[in-house]
């Protein structure tokens, strides 16, 4: 959220500034494989979801400060089992059970926040260390490959946009997010939409 905020805010004690520009390449629409019997995104994790989200099943309340304000969230933390891997995932074939209800972490595995000093870059973009990614048949290396866009991909990464910014606005966030969704949904584009923050010295 911190690549997207157009205002500082706090989380959890902790004070974000919004980047002087955030850049959003035109490969951000690009859309990716998800091969079967790979699963290496799919690691244990706290699988979290707003008030609003439809979940797969009952989990636990939890509450986080953002601005001195207490803001409910519902989490699994997945710390009642020792595998590697998320319990959702389908160890036959590397396949998600709960897709579709998935947390709001997994629309974003390879929507990439890309963070300098001054600046951060949104774009569609690979692991970085996709070659030490564990699979479920044991051996290391992410199987997805990116892909050229097209009109599915495209609408599918607006989606995911547009639930960032539902996040954002629960958590009471003022982002760049709603120029983003506009390009986002009039693309492609050949160049990179750049926006920019009023960032204090």
């Amino acid at each position: 959220m911190a690549g997207v905020a157009a205002e500082p805010f706090d989380f959890e004690g902790e004070r974000f500034e919004p980047k002087r520009e955030v850049q959003v390449s035109p490969l951000l629409l690009r859309g990716y494989t998800c091969p079967p019997g790979c699963g290496a995104c799919c690691p244990r994790f706290s699988l979290v979801y707003l008030p609003a989200e439809e979940r797969p099943y009952d989990m636990p309340e939890r509450r986080v400060t953002v601005n001195g304000r207490s803001v409910q969230l519902y989490s699994d933390a997945q710390d009642d089992h020792g595998s590697p891997f998320c319990r959702n995932l389908d160890m036959r074939d590397g396949r998600c059970g709960i897709h579709g209800q998935h947390p709001f972490h997994c629309d974003f595995e390879l929507i990439r926040f890309l963070h300098s000093a001054d600046k951060v870059v949104i774009v569609s973009k690979l692991f970085g260390r996709a070659w030490n990614m564990l699979r479920i048949d044991g051996e290391r290396g992410a199987e997805c490959e990116m892909l050229p866009h097209d009109v599915e991909w495209q609408a599918d990464v607006v989606r995911r946009l547009r639930r960032l910014h539902q996040w954002t606005e629960h958590f009471g966030i003022r982002t760049h997010l709603p120029a983003i969704i506009g390009w986002a949904e009039t693309g492609p584009h050949p160049d990179a939409l750049r926006l920019y923050s009023e960032v204090s010295a």
